[in-house]
């Protein structure tokens, strides 16, 4: 049963009166993907206003619409709930679940794996609702909060940031028994400025976790974990990583093209706990440690962790496999970017056998330093022995450079995928990365 259910459960939620009790089967801020039987939420955005659609929302079949515009404040639609704000509203169910909810909540964050490490626990975790797709904003983070079952003794929410204060806002209303960190990277850089700010906003999930709760974080930087540690004496830190002296860190690794293992260590555990699992990529280590911390924290079964992951169905979430061109193998990791991720990609690719490609885009918002980390995307994938990059977008001509012979610079999208179909073959094995507002997509359909 979902939190919100029934019209009722709106009622309840948002502290308002509703007199009918009709059943809400989903619950859509967009009219194209509406359905019969559900609750629409009028968002007014920078390009678009949902109230503008309230009538369609309702000629759809939507038992009730929360809406925010003047004009719906005195109507007489008992269907039409008037706020003054929608995504305070959205805020204000959210607060009123988690207040009466008795489980565990558990939030993740970080520059990159956030996705990944939430589906990892996800299939691993008994008794959970965890974040629809990757809603992690102001708004899809209590759409998914809405859509769980109050049934669930475990939630789990994927948070994003893109500003100062994201983390904080997101967090404030979940109020996690425990916060994960994934890494600290950079992203976001042209409205977090640096790495530093990127520690910062990430940070701000610390202080609203539990009393007594869990934070768990990257061993990465020794700077960073000294100062998470001063932050609150109140909750346990738990640390994971690639050294030694993390509080949980792989032995044995072994790597393949279709799959990983290694050994869960630590000095918490009387023993090792062997990890084998069908995601790909020596950065997924670190995912999986964290999401194997959280399991520890809540006092499960480890044993079950093992098992779970290695009999899920857990294909790289944001790189995905397919047989593409003349047969060649193509990795499709066209969703976002950021230069650390596009590393982590390399690192994957760089596994293979066959002659690789790295079909790069443009990464975005990355303020003044663009230009250098773009350069530096170029100097590592020669680095890693790459054998062709192909290059798409302005900022990329930098990575080109950098990377010297066998780098390809592109600027029309026609003559791009000329080339692709005149020149990839079975031998290939191609990854396509680049930033959302790129969209990289485009040339998986050639």
């Amino acid at each position: 049963m979902k939190f919100i259910g029934n019209t009722l459960d709106v009622a309840k939620f948002l502290d308002r009166k509703i007199k009918f009790n009709e059943v809400i089967k989903s619950i859509s801020t967009d009219t194209r993907s509406l359905k019969k039987d559900s609750l629409f939420i009028a968002i007014k955005g920078k390009n678009f206003d949902g109230n503008d659609f309230v009538n369609d929302a309702l000629a759809k079949g939507s038992n009730v619409v929360i809406a925010d515009n003047k004009r719906f404040k005195n109507n007489k639609n008992k269907r039409i709930i008037y706020v003054n704000n929608s995504i305070k509203a959205l805020r204000k169910i959210s607060n009123n679940i988690i207040k009466n909810y008795l489980g565990n909540v558990i939030a993740i964050t970080g520059s990159n794996g956030k996705t990944t490490t939430t589906n990892i626990i996800g299939k691993t975790l008994k008794n959970n609702s965890k974040t629809l797709k990757n809603f992690n904003n102001e708004i899809g983070m209590p759409l998914s909060l809405m859509n769980a079952s109050s049934d669930s003794k475990n939630l789990i929410f994927e948070i994003g940031a893109s500003k100062f204060k994201d983390i904080d806002y997101l967090s404030k209303i979940l109020k996690p028994n425990i916060g994960v960190i994934t890494n600290i990277g950079n992203s976001h850089l042209e409205s977090l400025k640096n790495i530093n700010g990127v520690f910062q906003v990430k940070s701000e999930i610390v202080k609203n976790i539990k009393k007594n709760g869990f934070l768990i974080v990257p061993n990465d930087n020794r700077k960073h974990l000294s100062a998470w540690r001063k932050m609150r004496s109140d909750i346990t830190i738990i640390s994971f990583g690639m050294n030694s002296d993390s509080d949980f860190h792989p032995t044995d690794i072994k790597i393949k093209s279709n799959g990983l293992s290694f050994l869960a260590s630590s000095r918490l555990l009387e023993k090792t706990i062997k990890i084998s699992t069908s995601l790909e990529g020596y950065h997924n280590i670190k995912n999986i440690l964290s999401a194997f911390a959280v399991h520890y924290c809540l006092g499960q079964n480890l044993q079950h962790f093992s098992k779970s992951i290695r009999i899920s169905k857990l294909d790289n979430l944001r790189q995905i496999k397919h047989k593409w061109l003349k047969g060649s193998t193509l990795i499709d990791d066209s969703y976002n970017a950021n230069p650390d991720s596009t590393k982590k990609s390399i690192d994957l690719l760089s596994n293979y056998n066959k002659k690789t490609v790295l079909l790069l885009g443009d990464m975005l918002e990355l303020g003044t330093f663009k230009k250098k980390l773009h350069k530096e995307i170029g100097e590592y994938a020669k680095s890693k022995g790459i054998d062709k990059l192909i290059a798409f977008g302005e900022l990329t001509k930098h990575s080109i450079e950098a990377f010297g012979k066998n780098g390809i610079f592109f600027n029309d999208e026609a003559k791009l995928k000329n080339y692709l179909r005149k020149n990839i073959t079975s031998k290939n094995v191609i990854l396509i990365k680049g930033s959302r507002g790129m969209k990289m997509e485009r040339f998986i359909d050639v």
